[in-house]
């Protein structure tokens, strides 16, 4: 597991263009909302691992269902979308006690998964 140290998310929604993100986030359940900071720390981290990668899209349950255990969420069986393909990943993500923010995170990416199981997986062609 790649373990960083520094955590993406929080600058990430700082930014004026993520501005909808953040009245989006607003809005959910505290449990969604945990997945979705998740979700956004997954794609930023990713990126700084390797420029090459490109994540627009993460699906933390393409392969099995993510556990929410108090603010740690466990997503074993997650994909992420990169330059039209997507890739297993696995990641465990660490919120605040208030849920509001990425405190410590750790992930592996996965092997591309094969077209043919997109659409068994959940995993949309077109973002």
């Amino acid at each position: 597991m790649i373990r960083p140290t520094e955590m993406l998310s929080a600058k990430t929604l700082a930014d004026p263009r993520s501005r909808q993100a953040l009245a989006d986030l607003a809005t959910f359940a505290s449990d969604e909302r945990m997945v979705q900071l998740c979700n956004i720390e997954a794609m930023d981290q990713i990126r700084r691992w390797r420029a090459d990668f490109q994540p627009e899209r993460v699906v933390p349950y393409a392969t099995a269902e993510e556990k929410i255990n108090g603010t740690t969420i466990a997503a074993d069986g997650a994909a992420f979308r990169s330059r039209k393909n997507w890739y297993g990943l696995k990641f465990k993500c660490q919120l605040a006690r208030d849920g509001e923010s990425v405190i410590g995170f750790e992930f592996l990416v996965g092997d591309p998964v094969a077209r043919e199981k997109w659409d068994e997986l959940g995993l949309p062609a077109v973002h």
